[in-house]
């Protein structure tokens, strides 16, 4: 179904998204002397 696949698309791209956005948050952090809550 056309549907269903556009379902798994869906998620794919967002758990792609949330995990992406992660590792940037989590370099930012790192590379930051002070921290994120600087």
């Amino acid at each position: 179904m056309l549907f269903e696949w556009l379902f798994d698309v869906l998620i794919t791209t967002l758990v792609t998204v949330l995990v992406l956005a992660s590792l940037v948050i989590t370099c930012a952090a790192l590379n930051s002397p002070r921290g994120p809550h600087a």
